[in-house]
């Protein structure tokens, strides 16, 4: 448990880092498409709770997870069976904070590579961010992107060579947001289930 806890938290100390690149393909311009994005992009404030498992070519790990977002505020806590082992990380976008029981961490997370030369770890995360609410993340690559014709939502995104794929939605206070993907790269593969949204429009 200790080791999984480990892992999950190297991954998602990852979810602050910014990438930068030109759009390669261009969105749908979709008058529903358009709006359903635009209704997304203005939330700011939410919380989700659910379940993540993560494989990678050495390991396989699973935990619980509630991720709170206040615009550019990230507090990730994560934890196993009963609780042992709970994690939380906080971030502002410049500094992460991980806590575990009495260990206290924190990195400079201000220059683009800083978690990777510190963890290894190259997923990511924070296009997380927009990949939860059913988005791409803006100012990265996009190879490929479908969106339902008939309920304007996000289905399938190819974006810095990750497969995005949005395999469940629900209805939340008016939001229409996933509740079960899965994002995969090689022989990474993270699948998201939501129980439980909760937002706070701002």
């Amino acid at each position: 448990m200790v080791a999984t806890l480990r892992t999950l938290t190297l991954g998602f100390s990852l979810a602050l880092m910014i990438g930068c690149a030109g759009l390669s393909e261009r969105e749908p311009a979709s008058a529903g498409w358009q709006q359903h994005r635009a209704q997304l992009a203005a939330l700011q404030h939410w919380s989700a709770n659910g379940k993540l498992a993560l494989r990678t070519a050495d390991s396989s790990e699973s935990a619980s997870i509630t991720w709170r977002q206040a615009e550019q505020n990230t507090q990730l806590q994560l934890s196993g069976p009963l609780g042992i082992g709970a994690t939380t990380i906080d971030s502002d976008g410049e500094t992460l904070h991980i806590r575990k029981g009495d260990e206290h961490t924190t990195l400079d997370i201000s220059t683009p590579d800083a978690i990777v030369l510190n963890t290894g770890w190259d997923l990511p995360l924070s296009a997380l961010i927009y990949w939860l609410k059913g988005l791409p993340a803006p100012d990265r690559d996009i190879q490929r992107i479908d969106v339902n014709t008939e309920t304007e939502l996000l289905q399938q995104l190819q974006q810095d060579d990750w497969e995005i794929d949005f395999q469940k939605y629900g209805e939340f206070q008016g939001y229409v947001l996933p509740t079960r993907l899965q994002i995969q790269r090689g022989t990474t593969r993270l699948k998201l289930v939501i129980s439980r949204w909760q937002v706070a429009p701002r």
